[in-house]
């Protein structure tokens, strides 16, 4: 029988995510706040989906996993912060 690796549910601020270059890093809500602030999402669309993103955030998560979470909210609930955001990570692509 194949041993299943079971995730562990842990408190945000012990929580690891991988970043795109393999480096890990500690989760960090206020990250999410702020970027998605920075396109353009009210205070309280940015509490309500870093609240989402810390409740289902788990060690060895990679920030694309969470990246894609914050996208498809913004969608539902925010097309002009969408494409803002969309324009954001396009031009950061680039820069790579």
């Amino acid at each position: 029988m194949a041993e299943q690796q079971q995730m562990e549910s842990r408190p945000w601020q012990e929580t690891v995510v991988r970043k795109t270059n393999n480096q890990e890093e500690e989760f960090n809500p206020d990250k999410i706040r702020r970027s998605v602030q920075n396109a353009g999402a009210n205070q309280q669309l940015a509490d309500e989906i870093t609240q989402q993103i810390q409740g289902s955030t788990h060690s060895g998560m990679t920030t694309t996993e969470i990246d894609n979470s914050i996208q498809d909210i913004l969608k539902q609930r925010d097309m002009n912060a969408y494409n803002n955001w969309m324009q954001w990570k396009e031009q950061h692509q680039k820069m790579r």
